[in-house]
């Protein structure tokens, strides 16, 4: 077969590769959100406390159970009674005990009529329900600060390989030059092998980048828990927002909106109503309780009037003494409500210190990303004016490979210092319990 035929059907039988699917930053989260199994389990967790609810309120509800039996029995203790031998003989002799058939079908019903502890154990469920909801709130924001960081992350890594790619070209460019003067004879054989050395040194980066890139997307593919190296082709790039807050009004925000600070205060409020479920063992209590069926021996007796039986009463209980049983539970419960309390001080601190730094972060993140522009073009003049002496001969291959490498630097700070910032903005929204993803709007300062 013709050489050219085979090229052909190797081309065409071989797999094409997949076309990289365009995603922008919200469809990220969105995707994130609504796979993350963490999400998953916490929305199960709020299913499971609403089913804490409704078995707290069926104690307050009645209790309605329907009970059928049937029993066949022979009972000799007539003939085992002391005073059975006083029987005339006659007597004694009919008394012989024969089986028989007993079918009983009633219903009962329980209803407690007040306790304690009752109204109190509803409210805790309930409250430890909405716990539950502000967990789940907290997974989301955190899933979501992880989904805006990886696909940061992955913009970032492609933006280094862009800035790799760059310095190669230039260091091609370079070469080549090189190679023109060597051959005019206005340059050395050594500036040709410097030259050459530095190329290969950063293509070797830039390989290492790539190798960064393909990292990089495989988590952001993580965190949205699909096959890791499905190919993505992001819609967003890394930009500037300029976000201006106070370390005060960020502390304040946080402490008003973040779920763990709401999810405390609900949890000192279920400590209190445990506190007093634990006092209600030692207080009375009303119950109501009946019965109502029909005892047979016959099946056709049933409903029958002769055969009803039925009970009513109500049961009144007062704990004297239980060797301090309640007392302990108190104790424990009170003790639970102080850790709780502490555990409230611990989130302000953390909540003020974590104001704070993602206010100074973003400080620094934006004075760094500042000056990160202006060394950008100033090392952009700088090169071209060293490139520049070099062709008149006023400069050496080394002082070119400096000044490559000044802009390089330069242009890699730059694409860090936008990343940096980007992050700032996110944790801190996130610190104030904020969509860690930025709502919809033109970048502004230019950059």
């Amino acid at each position: 077969m013709n050489r050219s035929v085979l090229v052909l059907l190797a081309a065409v039988l071989m797999p094409w590769p997949a076309a990289a699917e365009p995603l922008s930053r919200a469809e990220a989260v969105a995707r994130a959100l609504a796979a993350n199994p963490e999400v998953r389990r916490s929305l199960e967790d709020v299913a499971a406390l609403g089913g804490v609810v409704q078995e707290a309120k069926a104690d307050a509800l009645p209790e309605l159970t329907v009970i059928g039996a049937g029993t066949r029995y022979r009972d000799p203790s007539l003939l085992n009674s002391s005073s059975f031998d006083a029987f005339p003989p006659e007597l004694r002799e009919s008394l012989s005990p024969i089986p028989a058939n007993v079918f009983d079908g009633y219903a009962q019903m329980r209803q407690t009529v007040f306790s304690f502890k009752l109204q109190k154990a509803i409210r805790a469920a309930r409250l430890a329900r909405t716990v539950g909801e502000e967990e789940v709130q907290r997974t989301r924001q955190a899933v979501a600060l992880l989904a805006v960081r990886v696909y940061n992350e992955y913009l970032l890594s492609l933006e280094k390989v862009a800035v790799g790619e760059k310095a190669v070209r230039q260091k091609e460019k370079h070469l080549e030059m090189a190679k023109h003067r060597r051959e005019a004879g206005v340059a050395t054989q050594l500036d040709v092998l410097r030259s050459a050395v530095d190329l290969e040194n950063t293509r070797a980066i830039l390989i290492r980048l790539k190798g960064e890139v393909d990292q990089a997307r495989g988590r952001l593919n993580a965190a949205m828990v699909r096959p890791i190296g499905t190919p993505i082709e992001p819609t967003d790039s890394l930009t500037y927002t300029d976000l201006q807050i106070s370390p005060e009004e960020a502390e304040r925000r946080a402490w008003s909106d973040r779920p763990e600070a709401k999810a405390i205060a609900l949890n000192e409020r279920i400590y209190s109503e445990l506190i007093g479920i634990a006092q209600s063992d030692a207080r009375p209590r009303l119950d109501f309780y009946g019965v109502y069926g029909w005892s047979v021996r016959e099946p056709k007796n049933f409903f029958e009037s002769d055969f009803a039986r039925w009970t009513a009463g109500v049961t009144l209980t007062i704990p004297v003494f239980d060797g301090f049983r309640t007392r302990g539970k108190v104790a424990q419960a009170r003790a639970e409500r102080n850790k709780i309390a502490q555990d409230r001080v611990a989130l302000e601190n953390r909540i003020r210190l974590e104001a704070k730094e993602g206010v100074d972060r973003l400080s620094v993140a934006g004075s760094v990303l500042e000056a990160a522009d202006l060394n950008v073009s100033q090392a952009q003049q700088a090169l071209e004016m060293t490139q520049a002496n070099y062709q008149h001969g006023a400069a050496t291959t080394l002082d070119v490979i400096d000044a490559q490498a000044a802009l390089t630097l330069a242009d890699s700070n730059r694409i860090q210092a936008l990343f940096d910032h980007a992050m700032a903005r996110a944790l801190l929204r996130y610190v104030m319990a904020q969509d860690p993803l930025e709502p919809s709007a033109a970048p502004s300062g230019g950059r």
